[in-house]
């Protein structure tokens, strides 16, 4: 195609029409790396920061819920209440200030030993009602709730077998009929009864919590954030500051479902974690200590525009330095082909007669060899430019990393040394060194640095300590049974895979169960191989959750667990891990069985005894 043209014009089209081609793919391929890098960026920064504020809702009911059975399972406020309502025609509290005053110093002993609840109120049938608050509440706006359709609901829900725990979602402050602003609450109830018995189940614990808290947390998450909560049935019931106006709403709209408009927010029941909105990005989870679903929506940051402009600039960029190339090309090219012509012609000139060459300026043609070493000494710059920037994205992707296996979960431990503050404050009693001890065991035990592995006794010994500190957590509604052959225990396993198992049952088998709650763990030795068992008396796994954690097994490979372990969540040691980390340790040479049995979830794991 380049044969009709001259050769100055053939050394002007060719380098250019290459370094353009290459211009372009380099600057794709920067592009493309550059837009994917900030859009993970931002795609992370948004599920960090969600993360966050999901955890802390769900914890701040967690403590909500814990509060409540606390004060419910109480055999003081059982006694009283049992003894109470023998008059419905008055408040039994009204008529005994002493006792009335008794209950709310015992109501705050549990509510200002942390950040505290807006309002705890204990009432029964009788319309006898107690309560401590930071909140006014009228002895008008108490008859208000008996009256309510709300009081009946909770009756009916709790006279229904099985229901242990009622939410409220956010609605006006019915106690509170002063005039003043009546804002909205969250409630989490509870039956009082002797919970060891299951019996004389005689008034309820209701935790409230104004919505305030919850726009706080969804005002940190960011002055671009949207939040909203959604209830099991799909039903939006609570829009965070920014989503609560109707311009609000529509932008929240638009960032979800795009410009037109709703799509029904039951779709976003089938979603979990960060995906791409219609317009930004979008954040769904499902929260764990309470039926509900926190969702956060995001558009997109004035990072990406300042990015759409700055590529522009990048273009305009190589095309004058392309213009400017070839000009100065047009103007090289004509002056050092020069000799190449004049060889040209001498070669034209070339005769049996006359077979010698005669080049006018042969003396001086270097330029070409300093050309080209200039233009590979200019090619290696830009190749060492393009290197130390891949390395220093790798090696921020590996700080990241590292950043994230090194953090610590720290909700356990929290509620541990809350415990332990709780017994100092109102017992004193010798459990407290007893609980230091092992609390300080299994924090020097997981901050060790070894490889990944461990030996059964000192396994043991972890979980060990930590059902004795859940033991003084829940005292006579927790049980345990452990029993191991002693042959076994220098048996190197992998670390951190029975105490994720018993934690998760209180997490999930043990949550919707009454107490007493046992957990029994047997460890022994078949077909030469160690073996744990780990039994509940909880719910155990659903079907469509072994279901689907069968249908994991069968599709990943090893590959893909490295892959996946990357990808885990901080601080995320659930089944799911465990599995990853056993096949990765023993490829074929392990088990790991979920079921159910009379009694609750089993968890059988077992290895090959190879030290």
């Amino acid at each position: 195609m380049f044969r009709k043209f001259r050769f100055q014009t053939k050394m002007i089209l060719v380098p250019n029409i290459v370094l353009l081609i290459v211009a372009v793919a380099i600057g794709g391929i920067f592009y493309d790396r550059i837009q994917n890098t900030m859009m993970e960026r931002s795609r992370e920064d948004f599920r960090i920061v969600s993360d966050s504020a999901a955890s802390q809702i769900d914890n701040h009911f967690y403590m909500m819920d814990k509060t409540a059975l606390q004060i419910a399972a109480n055999p003081d406020i059982v006694r009283l209440f049992f003894n109470t309502g023998q008059n419905p025609g008055f408040n039994y509290f009204v008529r005994e200030p002493l006792i009335n005053a008794e209950v709310v110093r015992l109501l705050n002993s549990y509510n200002f030993k942390r950040d505290g609840f807006e309002r705890i109120c204990l009432y029964n049938g009788y319309h006898d009602f107690v309560y401590t608050a930071t909140a006014p509440t009228t002895e008008s706006g108490i008859e208000q709730w008996f009256a309510s359709g709300k009081f009946s609901e909770v009756e009916q829900f709790f006279d229904k077998p099985g229901n242990f725990v009622f939410y409220i979602e956010p609605s006006e402050d019915i106690l509170n009929d002063t005039g003043l602003s009546r804002k909205p609450y969250f409630s989490v109830i509870r039956q009082i009864k002797n919970y060891t018995t299951n019996d004389q189940a005689c008034g309820y614990v209701e935790v409230q919590e104004f919505v305030q808290w919850l726009d706080g947390i969804v005002e940190d998450a960011g002055e671009d954030t949207y939040g909203a909560m959604m209830d099991e049935e799909g039903k939006i019931i609570y829009f965070g500051p920014s989503a609560s106006t109707k311009e609000g709403e529509k932008e929240f709209d638009r960032m979800v479902f795009g410009p037109e408009g709703s799509a029904g927010w039951e779709n976003l029941m089938q979603m979990d974690g960060v995906k791409d909105g219609k317009d930004g990005l979008l954040y769904v989870r499902k929260l764990e200590n309470a039926p509900y679903r926190i969702i956060f929506a995001k558009g997109k940051g004035t990072e990406f525009s300042f990015f759409s402009q700055y590529n522009q600039v990048i273009l305009l960029t190589v095309f004058f330095i392309l213009v400017t190339a070839v000009v100065t090309e047009i103007l090289l090219v004509r002056r050092f082909s020069k000799p190449l012509e004049e060889l040209n012609r001498s070669v034209r000139r070339v005769t049996l007669a006359h077979p010698q060459l005669e080049v006018k300026g042969a003396g001086d043609n270097d330029e070409l060899v300093r050309l080209q070493w200039t233009f590979n000494a200019m090619i290696g710059q830009m190749k060492q430019a393009m290197e130390r920037e891949y390395a220093s994205l790798a090696n921020e992707m590996k700080a990241q990393l590292l950043a994230f296996q090194s953090q610590m979960n720290p909700h356990f431990l929290h509620n541990i040394l809350a415990i332990i503050s709780i017994e100092a404050q109102e017992y004193g009693n010798d459990k407290i060194p007893d609980m230091c001890t092992r609390l300080r065991r299994m924090m020097v035990y997981s901050s060790s640095m070894e490889n990944g592995y461990s030996r059964i006794r000192n396994e043991l010994d972890y979980v060990l300590d930590y059902m004795e500190l859940m033991k003084v957590r829940y005292e006579e509604l927790f049980e345990y049974e452990l029993e191991s052959d002693e042959k076994l225990w220098d048996t190197r396993i992998p670390k951190y895979i029975l105490q994720p198992i018993c934690e998760n049952s209180f997490k999930h088998s043990l949550k919707n169960v009454e107490p007493v709650w046992k957990i029994r763990i047997a460890v022994y030795e078949k077909d030469g191989k160690w073996m744990v068992e780990i039994h509940d008396n909880g719910t155990g796994f659903t079907e469509e959750y072994l279901k689907e954690f069968e249908k994991v097994k069968e599709e990943l490979t090893l590959e893909k667990v490295r892959d996946k372990l990357q990808e885990s969540k901080v601080g995320g040691l659930g089944i799911l891990n465990i599995y990853m980390r056993m096949m990765l340790c023993y490829e074929e040479g392990f088990v790991f069985r979920l079921g159910n049995d009379e009694e609750g979830a089993v968890v059988l794991l077992g290895g090959v005894l190879d030290d």
